[in-house]
């Protein structure tokens, strides 16, 4: 097994399996040393967050998927990035006020572990948006596209599931493929907004 320990560094790398892994943990608590089942990340992960925000362990396996321990303020902030909701949005969804989201975004306090949950679970959805270079997944955040409930209903509800943002990202790259054949992004004409005009709605008053 190899294992690098650097106090200017954040990352673990080794080469060992997921079941049998341990991370040797020395200068980044400035102790003496202590070894962490990497099968039991979810306990000891909290600790160092405390103690060392930005610390995450990186597998030398490409096969092998990063574990995933940002941090809360990390979290929000690839939320925001990517489908740069309201805060009044997110505090209805992990139902706190504004003032608590502004908190946990400058890392002044920590949501509850139930709460810290549902931010993870909308935080792997931008993810998968971003990975898959979705554009418009700011618009998606709404769309009512699982039985009348949206990306946002799931995470307030706490059943927010990977499946779900698959089917938006398929979703999506489907309506950019359709747009692509349609010819209207090769189109030379300026943006109008003609379509708005009252004429072309029968029967409207505007």
């Amino acid at each position: 097994m190899y294992t690098e320990i650097l106090s200017t560094r954040r990352s673990v790398p080794f080469q060992q399996p997921v079941s049998t892994a341990v991370v040797v943990i020395a200068c980044a608590l400035g102790g003496t040393g202590s070894v962490f089942a990497l099968s039991h990340a979810s306990a000891w992960s909290k600790m160092l967050d405390t103690r060392v925000p930005n610390f995450y362990v990186q597998t030398a396996d490409a096969n092998v998927a990063r574990l995933d321990i940002r941090s809360t303020a990390e979290h929000l902030a690839n939320i925001r990035q990517v489908f740069n909701p309201a805060i009044a949005d997110l505090a209805t969804v992990f139902g706190v006020s504004r003032q608590a989201i502004y908190k946990w975004i400058g890392g002044e306090s920590k949501p509850e572990d139930e709460k810290l949950a549902r931010i993870r679970s909308l935080s792997l959805a931008a993810d998968a948006f971003q990975k898959a270079r979705v554009t418009r997944a700011s618009s998606l955040l709404k769309m009512k596209a699982f039985e009348g409930q949206s990306l946002l209903d799931l995470v307030a509800a706490g059943t927010l599931l990977p499946e779900h943002s698959q089917t938006l990202v398929a979703e999506a790259q489907a309506m950019d493929a359709a747009y692509s054949r349609s010819g209207l992004a090769r189109s030379k004409a300026a943006p109008s907004d003609d379509w708005r005009a009252e004429l072309s709605i029968p029967g409207s008053s505007e």
